[in-house]
């Protein structure tokens, strides 16, 4: 096992899992390209781990909120369903999942990454001319957990659909980065249980996991920076870009 791999492929994940660029689908592309073919799924979810903490340790303040808010009776918070309303997504999404999940391998080629990049872009670009104000409600939890299901697909980047179809349907733009990341929580619990059987550990993954730990935490403080700045639309071109490279000459 070369360390140097782990490690690149660690910064990879830790970059890309929060950018709104596809981590599954970087590192089906790593891993093609450095012949990093060996349990590379079973890595793929150990760092995807790695992720849930970064989630838990940023959001700690909001999940403490939410479950505080979800069995409360009466409140005026806007996030009062919140809790609910991801028990809702967390069903659809599990729903889409297990479809896409039976055929996984078949989207773990360059072509379906590069194919799955370019829907990357399209929803990107279009948060540029997205505006609004509003709080998530029934039927956005239903199209949210929709949006969530399809990415499991690499190259659909999950903050990038999520966020872009939050942004899409008028949500405003702190709720839907909360409620983007905070949703990934039983999606990435769901995955590893769905790949605990054909797990393979290898105790260099623990070299990983702080990698992406570290990486991971700050990448997702530059992502909120940005989207604050309304500046999310801007990553279309890399993905773009990166779908074009992969079809031209991969």
């Amino acid at each position: 096992m070369n360390i140097l791999i782990i490690i690149f492929l660690s910064i990879v994940q830790g970059i890309t899992e929060w950018l709104p660029v596809s981590s599954s689908g970087h590192l089906v592309l790593f891993e093609n390209l450095l012949k990093f073919s060996e349990s590379s799924l079973s890595f793929d979810v150990f760092l995807h781990l790695a992720s849930l903490v970064v989630i838990v340790l940023f959001f700690k303040a909001e999940i403490k909120e939410i479950f505080t808010l979800g069995f409360k009776k009466k409140s005026r918070d806007p996030r009062h369903d919140w809790f609910w309303l991801m028990v809702l997504s967390s069903i659809v999404t599990a729903v889409f999942g297990l479809i896409f999940y039976q055929n996984m391998e078949f989207f773990r080629t360059t072509e379906s990454v590069a194919g799955w990049l370019l829907v990357t872009s399209i929803l990107l670009l279009a948060t540029k001319f997205t505006k609004g104000n509003k709080s998530i409600k029934w039927p956005h939890a239903i199209a949210l957990g929709m949006a969530q299901g399809f990415a499991v697909l690499p190259g659909l980047s999950r903050s990038g659909a999520v966020i872009a179809i939050a942004l899409a349907m008028k949500i405003n733009k702190k709720d839907a980065f909360d409620y983007a990341f905070i949703l990934a929580i039983p999606a990435i619990l769901a995955s590893f249980i769905l790949t605990f059987k054909d797990f393979a550990f290898d105790w260099w993954y623990l070299l990983g996991f702080v990698v992406t730990v570290v990486v991971g935490y700050y990448s997702l403080v530059l992502l909120k920076l940005i989207i604050n700045k309304s500046y999310f639309y801007l990553f279309f071109i890399y993905t773009l870009v990166l779908s074009l490279i992969i079809k031209l000459i991969l």
